[in-house]
């Protein structure tokens, strides 16, 4: 259901995300947490094409939004070969619906803490470190919860396989 692909130095990330966190443009999720598009459909909105539910093919979703051209993050949708790219934050104390999605997703966290969980409906729970990236099984019935009180950040793409 998980498994982790490779190790991965975040420091870069991070430090390409604090130069240019104040200029994103986010879609808020009220207590649930906010969402940005790193890549987009077609002519849709760069910044809110790939966040929520997707509508349609999602390996579609492979236009890379302007803003993040040049940076770390273009490096990384390359090196992963990812669709629908977004950063994603979980507040505090919050979790999502119990769904699943047509493809599997990359996760590469960013900003986490050991209260911090996938869950399967099967009943497995597991945290994911920072440090390295993970292959996610999320066509299989499954949420994420942060039992935390800190925000947690995750860079999720999709995969084809």
């Amino acid at each position: 259901m998980i498994k982790c692909i490779n190790d991965i130095d975040v420091n870069a990330i991070l430090d390409s995300y604090s130069k240019i966190k104040s200029n994103i443009a986010w879609t808020d999720y009220g207590h649930k947490g906010r969402q940005v598009g790193l890549q987009y459909y077609n002519d849709e909105d760069p910044w809110t094409s790939a966040v929520g539910k997707s509508q349609g093919n999602e390996l579609e979703y492979n236009k890379l939004n302007p803003f993040f051209k040049d940076t770390i993050f273009e490096e990384v949708i390359k090196e992963y070969d990812l669709k629908k790219t977004r950063l994603m934050w979980v507040y505090p104390f919050a979790c999502y619906s119990m769904h699943y999605d047509a493809t599997p997703r990359i996760h590469i966290p960013l900003l986490t803490n050991p209260e911090c969980y996938f869950v399967f409906k099967t009943g497995i729970v597991q945290h994911l470190e920072v440090g390295s990236s993970y292959w996610v099984d999320t066509r299989l019935h499954h949420t994420f919860i942060n039992c935390s009180p800190q925000k947690r950040l995750h860079l999720v793409g999709v995969v084809g396989k």
